[in-house]
């Protein structure tokens, strides 16, 4: 089986989100002649590089990371290719509203700018027309490449996605090795008690 990876690398140099932590990735401790055993230690925000948002994120009784359900983790996706210059995306600029699958996948093309300050101030965002769509047609997550679902600075979008259960999966790469509208796809969260959690994010080629 042949798979396509949407997960940029967790590493010191992954742009983080305006404010957000840095990402510190290094050696706990070496092998060496006493010790055969090499040991990492991670420090960063949950935000930082191919990530997936849960209610709690903005929703106070919101569930954790750990308490969505595994099911909705994988499944088939609509590949959804914006074809638009306007920043705001809207319900005319994709296909979603024909499709029946409920994992819905955004691109934008916003990711070559992933790395400069661009990529974080000036990004393409979903607007309230798609959101109603997205809850209307029960779509259980959606995965973009962009740093997030909002204008830059705003959270409305975030609230309305995340108090109706629909996780967000952010800063997805490997985009223009998509050619399908359709893709079994797998974005697999850590099982943990927190608001938002790093993701293994990628697709079944066949």
């Amino acid at each position: 089986m042949e798979y396509i990876d949407l997960t940029y690398k967790l590493k010191n140099e992954i742009p983080e989100y305006p404010g957000d932590p840095k990402t510190k990735l290094d050696y706990f401790k070496k092998a060496d002649e006493t010790d055969s055993s090499t040991l990492f230690k991670l420090e960063t925000g949950l935000h930082t590089g191919t990530h997936m948002d849960s209610p709690f994120h903005y929703i106070t009784n919101g569930k954790k990371i750990s308490q969505l359900p595994l099911e909705n983790f994988i499944g088939e996706a609509s590949i959804n290719y914006v074809e638009s210059k306007s920043k705001e995306i809207l319900v005319k600029n994709c296909n979603l509203k024909n499709s029946k699958e409920k994992i819905a996948i955004i691109i934008t093309g916003w990711g070559e700018y992933f790395g400069s300050k661009k990529y974080f101030y000036e990004n393409p965002y979903i607007s309230n027309e798609l959101v109603d769509m997205i809850i209307e047609k029960n779509i259980k997550g959606i995965a973009i490449d962009t740093c997030s679902v909002d204008k830059y600075g705003e959270n409305t979008i975030h609230k309305k996605l995340l108090e109706n259960n629909v996780w967000i999966v952010e800063n997805i790469t490997n985009c223009d090795d998509l050619n399908k509208t359709k893709y079994n796809s797998f974005f697999i969260p850590l099982n943990i008690e927190a608001e938002a959690s790093p993701v293994r994010a990628f697709l079944k080629k066949d």
